[in-house]
């Protein structure tokens, strides 16, 4: 095997992983991988089944569908745990949780989304996106404190194309958006209303390394526990973890960095 094949080989297996993930629970059949990926079954059988034997992924013998498998929870929670920086990013963000009984989440920007990065589960029942995906940032709070530095000619090299709705709430002209982001400059919140998800409202913070935004904080809150008290707590609650994590990554210390 030439260098050549032996980096498409291994693309092969990130693409296959990367399409399974990005799935939602939901899982893809060898089918549907074939036709994702553009590639023949049988080119596409042997790496699931090694795969699979190596619990990367699941085969689900009553859909016939590949899910992700135990072994990609452990290989992340290797990622979010190695170095002092993520962990103390995520007492932060438990810290947060803890107060408000709302889910936090930190992220960074990642041509044009957010990428979820860390989550902080509140104790309530309700569940929201995981680690590992993305959404449009132009459709989140966290989103906008990520976009907040943008000049408008920055944002539309970022969305060439129109703002596609996630929500009947979605913004969807650029302009609008960019009129948005100026008020979060001035005043260093950003807040969505059911933008990405339907009866989520979600309050944001900016978070900057050497004067440039370089990842977010927000807690996300279903509308019926949303009130002006408790997001002045919160905006209270994330003030303070700005401070904090802020200091954390100057370090220098955080690979994302």
């Amino acid at each position: 095997m030439n260098t050549k094949e032996h980096h498409r080989s291994t693309q092969r297996v990130i693409d296959i992983l990367a399409q399974i993930a990005e799935s939602d629970n939901q899982g893809l059949s060898l089918s549907e991988l074939s036709q994702k990926l553009d590639a023949p079954k049988s080119s596409l059988f042997p790496i699931l089944h090694t795969l699979k034997e190596n619990n990367l992924i699941r085969f689900e013998e009553q859909t016939f569908k590949y899910t992700m498998g135990y072994k990609t929870y452990e290989l992340g929670n290797s990622y979010i745990y190695n170095g002092s920086v993520n962990a103390s990013i995520l007492e932060v963000m438990r810290d947060i949780t803890m107060r408000c009984r709302e889910t936090s989440f930190f992220g960074e920007l990642s041509e044009g989304n957010v990428f979820y990065l860390f989550k902080s589960d509140s104790p309530e029942s309700l569940r929201m996106v995981a680690p590992g995906k993305t959404l449009p940032a132009y459709s989140s709070g966290i989103g906008k404190a990520l976009l907040s530095d943008k000049t408008y000619e920055e944002l539309q090299l970022l969305y060439p194309d129109k703002l596609t709705p996630l929500t009947p709430n979605t913004i969807t002209d650029l302009k609008a958006l960019y009129k948005q982001l100026e008020a979060i400059r001035s005043q260093g919140i950003a807040f969505e209303k059911e933008e990405s998800t339907q009866f989520i409202q979600c309050i944001a913070i900016p978070i900057r390394k050497n004067g440039r935004v370089r990842a977010a904080l927000s807690v996300a809150i279903p509308v019926f526990r949303y009130s002006s008290e408790k997001e002045a707590i919160i905006i209270g609650l994330l003030k303070q973890a700005q401070i904090k994590i802020e200091a954390l990554i100057s370090s220098g210390n955080w690979t994302n960095f």
